[in-house]
């Protein structure tokens, strides 16, 4: 019997790295949900080299893209057309080749006989959690296309969310770059060939000018060491944030950042409250939901709070309470959720909670473009007029000198 080796995020979402014996990939990925894991990656052991580099290949599918494929699928089977035929006809038309032969393969998988959901488990880095569970809520309840129209839609929102985020981190960190850049620039090239001269003079140069002629003769002499001991504490800083203790610290320290965190929260209490009532819309149980949606989270800290609502859902408590007792959720949620619950339409609810805080979002924007502009600003600044100073100092001294 073949075996597979995977890693997979467990109840408690920490990632778990093992091998599991199956028929199939598909019947291993199975297997593993029915234990309450969620497969990221799995790769059959012995496989030839090249179906390991497909499936490497396969990952580099957008969201915006996935929305995009999975809108054309849902408007294909709202034409009338069967799933198969609107597969085959999407595969046809669907530019990016590995894309494409992942539509192939589900045509394929569909035409063997198999559900449409248990052939997207076969790609599982491809479609997560959240888009299998919808589409087989949409398949028991007889409603595929309306499910592959939420699940557009929602890839959508979230790609929207995401574009957001980076436009407004982009300028800040230009001109981070920019003056880091100029910075060395000044002080690797242009303050040596000043220095000759003030070395020349004999005359006791003033503290700051000592310091920055250290500092070039630092760049100019050492500098790969430098560039090697900056590549490593940038490598070593990389994997520590791939852990799920140094992802937690880092998480835990973004959420306390004045503007920083309140961008943060809201995005991630967009993002559950767009996800959580979509799938509870479509039909998924409450408890599944969350679990899926705990996944999907960013930020460690609101995922813990997600695995501690699910706990206490399934323990008996109404989804309000459970999410006023995190503390860790905005009031206004809560009690959004509340009202849901005693109409019966907390997925309505949620989608209201997500739209109100999607547009917090850009609020929460411009707030830290607005702190973060004169800080850099003035950072920038100060660095540039100490450089200077620093250069202007010996000669002033030396004007003195001569009077």
């Amino acid at each position: 019997m073949p075996r597979f080796s995977y890693r997979a995020k467990d109840q408690n979402l920490q990632v778990i790295e093992g091998t599991i014996e199956a028929d199939t990939e598909a019947a291993a990925i199975s297997r593993l949900g029915g234990e309450g894991v969620f497969p990221i990656s799995i790769v059959e052991i012995g496989a030839p080299a090249g179906s390991q580099l497909w499936r490497a290949g396969s990952r580099r599918v957008s969201q915006r893209t996935l929305a995009y494929t999975t809108h054309q699928l849902a408007d294909l089977l709202g034409g009338g057309l069967p799933l198969l035929s609107a597969l085959m006809l999407l595969a046809k038309q669907t530019e990016q080749p590995s894309l494409r032969r992942v539509i192939e393969s589900l045509a394929g998988a569909v035409r063997d006989g198999r559900a449409f959901s248990d052939a997207l488990t076969d790609h599982p880095t491809i479609f997560p959690p959240l888009y299998r569970s919808m589409v087989r809520a949409g398949e028991t309840a007889g409603g595929l296309e309306p499910a592959l129209s939420r699940l557009a839609e929602l890839g959508e929102h979230e790609a929207e969310l995401k574009s957001r985020v980076v436009t407004a981190s982009a300028y800040p960190i230009f001109v981070l770059v920019f003056a880091i850049g100029i910075t060395i620039l000044l002080i690797a090239f242009v303050v040596p060939k000043i220095a000759d001269v003030f070395i020349e003079s004999g005359q006791l140069l003033p503290l700051p000018t000592r310091f920055l002629l250290g500092v070039s003769a630092l760049f100019t002499r050492w500098w790969w060491a430098l560039a090697f001991g900056m590549t490593a504490t940038g490598w070593m800083l990389r994997q520590w944030h791939a852990s799920a203790s140094g992802k937690a610290v880092i998480d835990r320290t973004l959420m306390i950042i004045p503007a920083v965190g309140a961008l943060v929260r809201r995005v991630e209490t967009a993002r559950f409250a767009r996800n959580l009532g979509t799938m509870v819309g479509q039909g998924v149980p409450i408890l599944q939901a969350l679990d899926v949606v705990a996944t999907n989270m960013a930020n460690m800290t609101l995922r813990r709070a997600v695995v501690d609502v699910r706990d206490a859902v399934r323990e008996g408590s109404s989804l309000a309470s459970a999410l006023s007792a995190t503390q860790q959720f905005p009031v206004f949620v809560s009690n959004m959720v509340a009202v849901g619950e005693e109409s019966g339409t907390v997925d309505a609810a949620l989608l209201k909670v997500a739209g109100g805080y999607e547009r917090e979002v850009d609020r929460a924007i411009r707030n830290l473009t607005t702190i973060l502009e004169p800080v850099l600003l003035v950072g920038v600044g100060g660095v540039v007029m100490f450089i200077v100073l620093a250069m202007l100092l010996p000669v002033f001294q030396i004007g003195l000198v001569v009077q």
